[in-house]
């Protein structure tokens, strides 16, 4: 391997203002079925109308009504937000589910909505476009009624999903800190944010009236917000003194009131369990001492990953290294055999199992051992539960950065499954601690029990198929919460290479998709078999070899190649440039490249197993691979215009060869948004001049294939990544088009009604070229790129000092 990743050094000058798209216009959703419009309008109508009669509005006057929309009317350009919604007429809209709005009113807007929608013609408006083609033309009022599916009030349903005896024994475990976390569609901090006075006053109304009313329930709980602390978070914490827990008649009662209450606040958005950390206990028999390998002299030379679990033993084989550790003392009766286990792989997975997929340069590791493990001691270290753990990891942060980590593994298990709907609040802080200290999380995607674990993954894709099919937990084998976290590296488990080399999928690891459907887990790695002999060996508290498996302990061997990119490459590596190297180089186990795996196989392993951070940095002389790093500001896009290697072009300008492109961007995010958390996408495009034989015309093809079965916003979000900050895309072409002129392209879109942020949206994009026949194409290509201008070097200009493996 002699081909360094080239970083092209000037890449913000290929950034420039992107050619303007006129948009959508108003599309008739029920064009040539006009009774069925009249039948709907009527239906919609009375619909809005019923609002009022629910008697929820009697509460500050306020009532959020849920606004389905029509499967094909997802797209910004089709929301019923002009006409029927307007902000600056009804108030703030807020995120649902994928495909819905939530739209706050008062009961004196009911008629004037009601109105509108009565306004809308009956018939189809037939005209003739520019071609002589006859199309509907309907008034955006038309378009807007026909865009929505239903409107509701937004209920108790919508507000948890939890019973009451589900709640009584939750709470009843000490490790929750017996807390209600609420979340409401109002928060001191977005009053002052709303558009216009009236709206500011109503809002304010409503959160003291709830506030007032919380109290005067008489009930023994203690009211804090996490609102000061957190950019992203406004939570109201809702403690139930612990000694009115004690009697479960009391108990109960207690509960059933706080609910009651809560479930008919219409300013309550949610209402939250909060969710309890574990490590793992690990009960496999140890098999002799572990021989770990002495530590050289420069310990500057060894990249640090932060280990945030329940802490690691102070054995000597292991303690030699620690890079250090946060002080926490938990008392002698803490079991540090999860942290340890993880902390060995990191120092020592090479030395301790033989594979070559084990063979990354040893890292050292920074102790977060944050994680009480003893009977109760979680409540008495953090009394609100897991929101006071992060609050701990947010302040023990800087110390772990001072000793060289930016790569965290957090191994604890969230037993809370994600949701397709929604954004976890936990995930949200989390993600705001990675951007607050401009870190990295590696997090695992959560291991099922034995009773719920997968058959063994077949060798045969259609075996393994029918093994899905037949699956008999389906739908509760998602990740774990917070592995929704965009900002976070998250990470399947395979099991350890067959005799033929083969890692399939573990029958333990948790599936996606994430929230909104977004892809994780991001990649895997070996996390051992299901079995007493797992395959993947590590150092007990006391010294001592053990086998173990869990997703737990594939993020931490992730984590070391994340930690040795970060460290090998000279200057600053952004985060989105980190995780992209990671994920863009990443290939999937050979058995589940079949098509017929396609769908469903990325649920499980997403890109594949990493590569070592060796042939991460430095490639084939067969491929190159060029790193774009900018910022896009609003209406800019990335246009960089190249030539096709000369290898790989014919006589008559056609192109073959692979190529392969990864897209990772840093998009502001927002929970109030629900499903549509993410508020701006960014999308990469690799475009082939195409000249037209007959008339010299040049266009540009698009050649990254698109998955979408069709061209609906829902198809878009469920197969093709939009709105998701990573894009991943491979095609091979085989003498494709009739020029060797190409453009590779990163455009933005915002949401509906959002503002583009004004320092920009970071990025980057890596290209992979190649020749499957192995031919020479990096210097060649290298040179055609210095020639047209760009500046690009090596991404590791100078080699550090290495120690050995």
């Amino acid at each position: 391997m002699n081909s360094p990743v080239q970083v092209v050094l000037n890449s913000q000058d290929y950034v420039r203002l992107a050619d303007v798209n006129p948009g959508g216009s108003n599309k008739d959703f029920y064009a040539d079925r006009d009774a069925a419009f009249v039948q709907h309008r009527e239906k919609l109508r009375n619909q809005v109308l019923g609002l009022e009669q629910t008697g929820v509005s009697k509460r500050g006057g306020l009532i959020y009504a849920h606004v389905a929309l029509q499967a094909d009317a997802w797209a910004k350009s089709h929301r019923p937000v002009n006409k029927i919604f307007p902000g600056s007429h009804v108030g703030p809209s807020y995120g649902g589910p994928l495909g819905s709005i939530v739209v706050e009113l008062e009961a004196s807007a009911i008629s004037r909505i009601a109105a509108t929608i009565s306004s809308a013609e009956p018939q189809t408006n037939w005209v003739l476009n520019k071609d002589g083609k006859r199309v509907a033309k309907p008034s955006r009022e038309r378009s807007e009624v026909g865009a929505i599916e239903s409107v509701r009030v937004y209920s108790s349903a919508d507000r948890r999903n939890f019973s009451l005896e589900q709640a009584v024994e939750w709470l009843s475990d000490r490790r929750t800190g017996g807390s209600y976390y609420i979340e409401t569609f109002i928060s001191d901090r977005s009053v002052n944010e709303r558009q216009s006075a009236g709206f500011r006053l109503r809002g304010a109304k409503a959160l003291a009236a709830f506030r007032t009313e919380l109290i005067e329930l008489g009930l023994p709980i203690k009211v804090t917000q996490l609102e000061e602390r957190w950019v992203t978070a406004s939570l109201f914490v809702i403690t139930i003194n612990p000694q009115a827990l004690g009697n479960l008649d009391e108990a109960r009662r207690i509960h059933e009131k706080l609910i009651g209450f809560l479930d008919e606040q219409p300013i309550v958005r949610s209402i939250l369990l909060p969710p309890v950390l574990q490590a793992a206990k690990l009960e496999s028999d140890e098999i002799g001492p572990a021989n770990l390998p002495v530590p050289a002299n420069v310990l500057s030379t060894y990249p640090v990953v932060g280990v945030i679990d329940s802490g690691v033993t102070t054995h000597p084989a292991l303690a030699a290294w620690s890079a250090g550790d946060t002080g926490m003392v938990f008392g002698t009766d803490q079991d540090v055999g999860h942290g340890t286990f993880i902390a060995g792989l990191i120092c020592g997975a090479d030395a301790l199992n033989s594979h070559p997929l084990f063979q990354e340069q040893k890292c050292r590791f920074f102790d977060l051992g944050l994680h009480p493990t003893s009977e109760g001691s979680y409540g008495q270290f953090y009394p609100r539960g897991f929101v006071d753990f992060l609050e701990q990891l947010d302040a023990e942060i800087p110390a772990a950065k001072m000793a060289g980590a930016r790569v965290f593994n957090m191994s604890l298990a969230v037993t809370t499954p994600v949701a397709d709907t929604s954004y976890s609040i936990f995930a949200n802080l989390l993600d705001e601690i990675a951007d607050r200290h401009d870190i990295l999380f590696v997090l695992p995607a959560g291991n099922l029990d034995a009773a719920q674990a997968r058959e063994e993954w077949p060798s045969k894709p259609t075996d393994a198929m029918e093994m899905l099919v037949n699956y008999r937990h389906a739908g509760k084998d998602r990740i774990f919460q917070p592995a929704d976290s965009i900002r976070s590296l998250v990470v399947g488990a395979v099991n350890p290479p067959d005799e033929q080399g083969v890692c399939l999928p573990a029958r333990y690891s948790r599936r996606g998709p994430g929230p909104s459907l977004g892809a994780k887990p991001d990649i895997c790695h070996v996390g051992g078999k299901l079995d007493s002999m797992s395959g993947l060996c590590s150092i007990s508290a006391d010294g001592n070899l053990l086998h173990a498996c869990g997703t737990s302990f594939a993020a931490p061997l992730a984590a070391k190649t994340l930690a040795a990119i970060n460290h090998e490459v000279v200057g600053k590596l952004s985060r989105e440039a980190l995780i992209a190297l990671a994920i863009h180089h990443a290939d999937l186990p050979a058995a589940l490249t079949h098509k017929k795996l396609k769908q469903v196989i990325r649920d499980f392993v997403g890109a594949g197993i990493p590569r070592l951070a060796d042939h991460t940095l430095q490639n084939e002389d067969s491929e190159i691979t060029l790193v774009f790093s900018g910022v896009l500001s609003k209406g800019q896009e990335l246009r960089f215009a190249f030539a096709w290697p000369k290898s790989l072009v014919t006589e008559k300008g056609a192109c073959s060869g692979s190529v392969k492109v990864t897209l990772v961007h840093r998009p502001p995010i927002d929970r109030d948004h629900a499903g549509e958390f993410v508020r701006v996408n960014l999308d990469v495009y690799l475009r082939q001049e195409v000249i037209d034989q007959e008339t010299g015309e040049a266009t540009f093809k698009g050649r990254l294939k698109q998955e979408t079965p069709s061209g609906l916003e829902k198809e878009r979000v469920q197969h093709g990544a939009k709105w998701w900050p990573v894009k991943r895309s491979m095609v091979t072409l085989d003498e494709a088009g009739n020029s060797s002129q190409w453009r590779l392209v990163v455009d933005s879109l915002s949401r509906s009604e959002y503002a583009f942020p004004e320092e920009g949206v970071p990025f980057t994009v890596l290209m992979t070229i190649s020749d499957d026949l192995g031919l020479p194409i990096f210097n060649e290509m290298r040179q055609q790129l210095q020639v047209a201008g760009a500046q690009i070097d090596d991404i590791r200009a100078e080699i550090r000092p290495r120690v050995a493996r």
